[in-house]
């Protein structure tokens, strides 16, 4: 499973949407939970589909890293490195042109060798 996040990851930094959605179930929740208060929760690869694109287009440049992989009993953890160029202001003040650096969680949950649950936390 360790190489199911990594290709999802991979995909994400490149972009590659399908790659992405090629790496999660039908039914997958997908959570962003941030500590401006933010948050989402969307189900479903159509949705998570097109909350990717739209990430796609606030930025210009975009990486996930992690740095540490802890995994048990089909559920993982990841620390995760972000760091992107924003593409157009965003709601939470970030501007054009600013680059934005991240640290945070993520946590995956596994169903019949695909991403079942992903919940980012940052």
């Amino acid at each position: 499973m360790r190489s199911l996040i990594e290709q999802y990851i991979e995909c994400y930094n490149q972009c590659d949407i399908d790659g992405m959605l090629n790496c999660v179930t039908e039914d997958v929740v997908f959570e962003n939970v941030s500590n401006t208060g933010q948050s989402m929760t969307l189900q479903g690869k159509q949705s998570l589909g097109e909350i990717a694109q739209l990430g796609t287009q606030a930025f210009t440049y975009r990486k996930q890293t992690i740095t540490q992989l802890i995994c048990g009993d089909g559920n993982f953890a990841a620390e995760v490195k972000f760091k992107g160029v924003a593409a157009l202001d965003l709601p939470n003040g970030t501007k054009k042109g600013d680059m934005v650096e991240l640290r945070g969680v993520s946590i995956f949950e596994t169903r019949d060798g695909l991403l079942s649950r992903i919940a980012d936390f940052s």
